[in-house]
Order: C-alpha cells, then structure tokens, then sequence
C-alpha cells in the first residue's frame, strides 16, 4: 500500500523549500522511500540521457544517488548547463502532468541511480493519497523561483562573480574539511563551469587563474580547493562595488 502523507509531512516539505534544500527529504516514509513504493529504481551511466529537448515525457524520475545535469547543445556544438540535480531532486514532473515538451536535455553527469514514476503511477498514487498533488507543486514553484533568481545573478553579476559563486555552492554542497580548506568532492572539467556560467572557456580560465593567483583557490588531484570560504566570498562581494 502507498503510504499517506499526513499534515506534518506537507509542514515539513514547506520548511525544505523556504531553507533552500532540494525536493524530496530524506526522512523515513518520505522523499526516496516514499517514491520507491510508487515508481521503479533504474541506473543510468555517465552521459546517458534521460530526457531530450522537444520530447513529452510519459515519467518524471526522483535523483537517488548521482548527478543529472540539464543542458543545452549550442549551434558551435558547446553545451550550456542550466542546472546540476543531485540526491532527491524531481526530474520532469512539470512536463509529464503538463503534457509539455522538455525545453532542454537531460544526462547523467556520473553514474546515477533514480526512482522512475510514471504518469499511471502517479495517478494512482494520487487516487489513494490527492496531497500528493501540493507536493509536486511546491516542487515546480521552488523550480520557478530558482530559475528565476539565476536568471538575474546572470543579467546582474560579471563572470569572476559568477564563478565564486558556483565555487562557493559547490563547496556548500560537496565540500569536506581538508587540512584547514574545503575540498569539493566532485570532478567539476573548467569546461563544465564556463558551461554553467554561460561563458566561453577562455573567459571562465581567466577567472579561475585570477582566484588561483590571489590565494583563493587550488586543484588537488583533479578536484577543485577553497582555501578559505569566508575570503573567497568576501573577494565575491568586493567584485559587486
């Protein structure tokens, strides 16, 4: 049986999207295990696709371990990354309930493991439990506001802002102590954040020079270091006068 979600449950996904945090928590009888008793685990590899533009989707996925990034192939054969989705993020639901094409691709930026509902499931779920429905909609809100919010640090804010920004995100999200810095445990290519930017590789090797050559930040191993959070954002917020 599909289990319910009670009035508590829906107070708590509230305070996960007023805190930034993405859909879908990881508490017990909700979030992946909520999912899981509706949908089906598949893995997808590095690069696979899951959704290509112009497609309608007949299933949205929940990210259960991995990344999924949502891209854009650019006439020059450049990608342009609009988001990275990690653990417990909602994949296409606004398209599948909307009957609406994907306005952009999406692939496993590493081997990924996710929950597939599709639109059958979900309208099951649903006749058994119709709070459902104020979930997915706070997970298409939340999605609105943020696309929104990147949408004015990019018409607002320079590139070397930009990439403080993402560097300090990232280290927020995947970053662990290491010798007094915080090292980001993921293999992010300089490719990929100019990508993510929305700016040439040239202009974002610039950028990263510049913080490199201030102290700010080093590569170890192949992964990205921030010596320190606090002068790295406060050389953000100079960059804004």
């Amino acid at each position: 049986m599909i289990p319910r979600l009670s009035s508590n449950d829906l107070q708590f996904w509230e305070t996960m999207y007023s805190s930034g945090v993405p859909v879908a928590s990881s508490r017990s009888g909700l979030g992946i295990a909520y999912w899981e008793r509706i949908g089906s685990a598949v893995t997808f590899e590095k690069n696979q696709i899951l959704f290509r533009y112009d497609e309608i989707p007949d299933r949205f996925y929940v990210v259960k371990s991995g990344l999924v990034v949502a891209y854009e192939e650019q006439a020059n054969g450049n990608e342009l990354i609009y988001y990275i989705l990690d653990k417990n993020t909602m994949i296409g639901e606004a398209n599948m309930m909307l009957d609406r094409p994907a306005t952009v691709n999406f692939k496993a930026l590493e081997k990924t493991e996710l929950i597939c509902v599709t639109k059958t499931q979900l309208t099951e779920a649903m006749k058994n439990d119709p709070q459902l429905l104020n979930v997915l909609l706070f997970s298409v809100s939340n999605k609105f506001l943020e696309a929104m919010e990147e949408l004015r640090k990019e018409r607002n804010h320079s590139a070397a802002w930009r990439l403080c920004d993402t560097l300090l995100c990232f280290s927020e999200r995947y970053g662990v102590p290491y010798d007094g810095k915080v090292l980001i445990q993921k293999n992010i290519s300089l490719q990929s954040l100019a990508a993510m930017m929305g700016v040439n590789r040239a202009t974002a090797v610039r950028a990263m020079r510049r913080l490199r050559d201030m102290g700010l930040v080093e590569n170890i191993n192949g992964f990205y270091c921030v010596r320190s959070i606090d002068s790295l954002r406060r050389h953000q917020e100079l960059l804004d006068e």
